[in-house]
């Protein structure tokens, strides 16, 4: 049997930084902090004269840390494994437990940042201690609840407040433009439905805005030739992170770069349709557009929902600098997570006899983890048709084909930091694929 085919197309820091993973300074990070732990310092007076608690899943978290004995040494182990400096990162779980807590009762703001989560605990993801914690399914159990109640919060209209046109909100100048990066010409106005004579552009919530619709598809996304079954799509707006041809059933999760491995990849359905195939991944910008669209037409054949982890990077990169790097440690580890964290498999049967069954992988990753199909199973989609959507920004997504499907995925989405965008035709090399003028702008198609 031929060695797989394998490509990790890891993007530069600086594309992590500019989609919103990393923050983009070390100033920006410290500021940060900096008005986090005086919010959390304010918190913790109140909760000392009792006029205020530990939101209830984060207490639970707390309890569960505290009376499990392997938990609470791997606890005590990852905070004395990293590394330390004044940025006001946590030194211990009790500080994390109250960040966490502080953390959950706001929407994230628009900034220099990255997702807040991982920014607090990205070093002790980077320990042995944490490896060997945060892959304990009871305590990603106690993760999940207390993203379940921030999720409550985010979807009220109490979570409007970052919605708004002064620095750092979300209706900002730049905020605005750092949306609509990826449509040249065009404003978020243009772009998105909104209302701009209603408060908050006439979004409800902080999770009605994120998940934000297009206006003008047809202007902005238009799907080509939806009578043509042969062309093959990307689901989610994202950049090009990994490729891997002829994909095994089972591949070693621990090696450097990783593997896809599809047993755990697809978590055991369907499995034997899929070996020898193609995988494509990529990753999305948090600030960017996170609805999925069907990739091709077909059948909605199987909705998998897949508990997994969250906060736990690939083991071989436990250790490894996080800082001079083309990408930390946690970024280094999407193949890993495709594999391990919580996700949603969406199995479609392709009108096009010879692709057949497909599959669409929505990735979970930190605190952005939460997947919802839209679309039911035995339900038709034409290809470009609303599958889900990630709740709470974006993540990772990839496509799996069958080793038979005749898909060939053009050169120029196999090298890194190339956009991947729904509704573009990734396989215009395969025959019967016309030549597309909808290559997106300076992109060199390769055939």
């Amino acid at each position: 049997m031929p060695a797989p085919k394998s490509r990790t197309l890891r993007p530069s820091r600086e594309s992590f930084q500019n989609s919103g993973w990393l923050p983009k300074s070390q100033e920006a990070f410290h500021d940060y902090m900096n008005k986090l732990s005086k919010k959390v310092e304010k918190q913790r007076k109140l909760i000392r004269v009792g006029d205020a608690a530990l939101l209830q899943p984060v207490q639970e978290f707390k309890n569960f840390i505290e009376s499990e004995p392997t938990v609470y040494g791997e606890f005590i182990r990852m905070f004395e494994d990293a590394t330390q400096d004044d940025t006001g990162l946590p030194s211990s779980y009790e500080d994390l437990i109250d960040l966490i807590n502080e953390i959950f009762r706001q929407a994230p703001a628009f900034g220099d940042l990255g997702p807040p989560m991982y920014m607090i605990m990205a070093n002790i993801m980077n320990t042995q201690g944490g490896f060997s914690a945060f892959t304990k399914e009871n305590l990603n159990r106690h993760f999940k609840e207390m993203f379940v109640a921030w999720a409550l919060f985010l979807t009220s209209k109490d979570s409007r407040d970052v919605l708004v046109d002064s620095d750092n909100g979300w209706l900002s100048a730049e905020a605005k433009d750092k949306m609509v990066e990826q449509y040249p010409g065009r404003t978020f106005e243009q772009v998105f439905i909104c209302d701009t004579s209603a408060d908050y552009y006439g979004y409800t919530s902080y999770e009605d805005f994120f998940n934000r619709r297009f206006r003008e598809p047809e202007t902005d996304r238009p799907t080509g030739d939806l009578t043509n079954n042969a062309i093959v799509s990307f689901a989610t707006e994202s950049t090009s992170y990994a490729y891997q041809e002829n994909v095994q059933k089972y591949d070693e999760l621990f090696i450097k770069d990783e593997a896809y491995s599809l047993q755990h990849l697809l978590a055991g359905h369907n499995v034997e349709d899929f070996v020898g195939g193609t995988v494509l991944q990529g990753f999305l910008n948090t600030t960017g557009y996170h609805r999925w669209h069907a990739p091709v037409n077909g059948t909605i054949k199987q909705i998998v929902d897949v508990p997994g982890t969250y906060f736990a990077q690939a083991p071989n990169t436990i250790g490894e600098p996080t800082e001079d790097t083309d990408a930390p440690p946690y970024l280094q580890s999407l193949r890993f997570f495709a594999n391990t964290a919580a996700r949603q498999l969406i199995f479609i049967q392709a009108d096009n006899d010879q692709i057949g069954l497909m599959c669409v992988v929505s990735i979970g990753m930190t605190e952005i983890s939460t997947c919802q199909a839209t679309v039911y199973e035995g339900q038709h989609v034409v290809r470009g048709e609303d599958l889900g959507m990630f709740h709470f920004g974006g993540s990772s997504s990839a496509l799996v084909f069958r080793a038979s499907s005749g898909v060939e995925i053009d050169d120029v989405y196999k090298v890194p930091e190339v956009p991947l965008k729904i509704n573009y035709p990734l396989n215009t090399n395969t025959p019967n694929i016309p030549s597309s003028p909808m290559v997106p702008p300076g992109l060199i198609r390769h055939g």
